[in-house]
């Protein structure tokens, strides 16, 4: 292979791996959002199941299970140049960019949560799950009340 279809080759190669990174803001934030709404149906689940004369555990673990996931998948649903400068509709502010090892910390705080929900649901005790579930409501609380702009 000479030089020139060496070259073209692996400029194909980094185009295509970095192609991820190249999709529009748009199309980004949208599935940050649809993401989000996944989360936020999956944390009903779990005070669905909770309301009630008896817990509903099933309900509840099948729940905490999308919002483990949720917890590690978070960290890549905000890529730079998916915020408001973007021209993308989108409720994320810019402290998420501009403030990256705060954000982290609410992030990190949101996973701790939804590990120890996933361990009082593992345990099957119901007081540790009101409060677990009680204690991730309000890292959700926290993050929105930072780094998500009110609707409008």
């Amino acid at each position: 292979m000479n030089v020139r279809a060496r070259t073209s080759a692996m400029v194909l190669a980094a185009a295509l791996a970095a192609t991820p990174l190249l999709a529009a803001p748009a199309d980004t934030v949208r599935a940050r959002v649809d993401n989000y709404r996944e989360l936020g149906a999956a944390f009903k689940g779990v005070n669905d199941g909770l309301r009630g004369s008896e817990v509903q555990t099933v309900l509840i673990a099948q729940s905490v299970r999308q919002i483990r996931n949720a917890s590690r998948g978070q960290y890549e649903w905000f890529p730079a140049g998916s915020g408001p400068q973007s021209g993308a509709k989108t409720r994320a502010k810019a402290e998420i960019w501009s403030q990256p090892a705060k954000f982290k910390g609410a992030q990190d705080a949101f996973a701790k949560a939804a590990d120890d929900l996933q361990r009082a649901v593992t345990a099957k005790d119901v007081a540790a799950i009101r409060l677990s579930a009680q204690k991730l409501g309000g890292t959700c609380k926290a993050c929105h009340d930072a780094f998500r702009a009110p609707e409008h």
